[in-house]
């Protein structure tokens, strides 16, 4: 087939944020193509279920595949009917009225517009889809590489931004990897019921076609690596949205990841960053900018306002909607954009990160033993009660920090002059073991590596999204 060179529909911008801006998704070179398959493929279906004939099937499908489609002539008559299709049919049949006349008739016969862009959108998604799994695949496997190495690398944990307690830099790896191995699952549990010919004929109930509309439907969904549903969905888009729901979801793992790299990258904090590639600044050459990370928090920004228009198509009137459908259009392809974007990005950043793990110790050095303020509360609580014993820890720890002492040497003094000599003695022994690094990393440690054996343990996933059609 000849669809001559259309331009992809992506923008300057779009393409400098995403490092995968080369791979091709929805383009109107794949629209095009996809379109054309549908017909050629309808065709051949309706003619093994002995509805057209096979030598008009086959001339269809010498017409799909001799035809050059007008990119500007598409859109134009696009723009002037309302209906995508029109701009497909007609260069067909005008094809068709000088080789095969014949074949005329039977030209996009029992269906609609609809059928047509539904199942070239869910051919084109499926190859969306194909290539964010890669993605995905390529960065659960770094970060999982990641945290096998650094199961018990002390870090600091933060909440609200603030010094909690410590944790370890392999179990927030781990963290990340099993979300986005749910979305990976989640993904291809969906597709079946997401990636599907559609075929409904004008409104949906298949009456063209009649009682062979299920082996039609058969055929053209192995014809095209589809699924079939066995009915229409023009306007219940249920299974179609959960799809698209779901990849924006794995965009949020994937944003949360982002932002926490790149705020462990900054300077002033040091713990990450990402592989050297010389100057990332045009005023400041000394700068060393978290690059993918941006690229991914910046890529995965417009994705909720993008799934939010979305679920609002969703409210399309009778059998066909007037502007809803329409406008899910425009919205699909820059979803999927992003989130493959985004995955690609941080590939790239997991697989170059490099880890300062005596900056991450330095951190929990600096804060004089009061990141262990839970553990030293629960360590005097049997000598002094629990009440005093965070009573004392909240009014020492800023001296802790303050003089740049541990607050374990402070809390020993206090139960001392408190408690005496003797509950002091015990108390030096408990709050050595509250403050000792390792055993505060051990939770951490062993949450770990109870992920990795869970992701370990999971079932491969599959290397294909291929129906399997008997």
């Amino acid at each position: 087939m000849n669809t001559g060179k259309p331009a992809m529909a992506v923008s300057l911008i779009d393409q400098c944020l995403d490092p995968a801006g080369d791979t091709e998704l929805f383009s109107d070179r794949q629209w095009l193509e996809a379109l054309l398959r549908f017909e050629a493929g309808l065709a051949a279906a309706q003619a093994a279920a002995g509805l057209v004939p096979a030598a008009a099937a086959a001339a269809i499908a010498q017409a799909c595949a001799a035809i050059e489609l007008d990119r500007g002539d598409f859109i134009e008559r696009a723009r002037r009917t309302g209906a995508f299709g029109i701009g497909l049919v007609d260069p067909i049949r005008g094809f068709l009225a000088g080789q095969a006349p014949d074949a005329l008739p039977y030209l996009h016969w029992g269906t609609t517009t609809q059928d047509a862009v539904d199942t070239a959108h869910a051919m084109l998604t499926k190859t969306a889809l194909a290539a964010l799994l890669d993605e995905l695949q390529g960065l659960v496997a770094a970060l999982r590489a990641l945290a096998h190495a650094h199961a018990a690398t002390p870090m600091m944990a933060r909440s609200l931004l603030q010094p909690a307690q410590v944790t370890s830099f392999g179990f927030k790896c781990a963290q990340s990897a099993a979300a986005l191995q749910r979305s990976t699952s989640q993904l291809r549990a969906l597709a079946p019921h997401a990636l599907c010919v559609q075929l409904g004929g004008a409104v949906g109930n298949r009456a063209a076609i009649g009682r062979r509309a299920a082996q039609v439907e058969l055929v053209l969904a192995a014809e095209l690596g589809l699924w079939a549903s066995g009915q229409s969905w023009h306007t219940q888009r249920d299974a179609w949205m959960r799809l698209a729901m779901e990849a924006s979801v794995c965009a949020g793992s994937l944003s949360k990841l982002a932002r926490d790299w790149s705020l462990m990258s900054q300077f002033e904090v040091g713990e990450l960053a990402e592989a050297p590639r010389g100057r990332t600044s045009s005023a400041m050459p000394h700068k060393r900018n978290s690059v993918h990370c941006m690229q991914a928090i910046a890529l995965t920004q417009p994705v909720p306002g993008l799934a939010a228009s979305l679920l609002g198509a969703m409210t399309q009137a009778h059998e066909r909607a007037i502007g809803e459908w329409q406008a899910e259009l425009s919205s699909w392809a820059p979803l999927w954009r992003r989130v493959h974007g985004a995955a690609a990005a941080l590939r790239l950043a997991a697989e170059g990160v490099q880890v300062d793990a005596a900056r991450m110790q330095s951190h929990i050095d600096a804060l004089c033993e009061v990141i262990f303020s839970e553990a030293c509360t629960d360590a005097l609580a049997p000598l002094a009660g629990r009440e005093a014993a965070q009573q004392a820890i909240e009014q020492l720890a800023p001296q802790a920090l303050a003089q740049r002492r541990p607050l374990s040497a402070l809390l020993r003094h206090w139960v001392e002059t408190t408690r005496g000599p003797e509950p002091a003695r015990a108390a030096a022994q408990a709050l050595a073991a509250a403050t000792d690094p390792r055993r505060a990393v051990h939770a951490s440690a062993t949450c770990c590596a109870e992920l990795l054996r869970t992701l370990d343990a999971a079932e491969p996933p599959s290397s294909t999204l291929e129906p399997h059609h008997v």
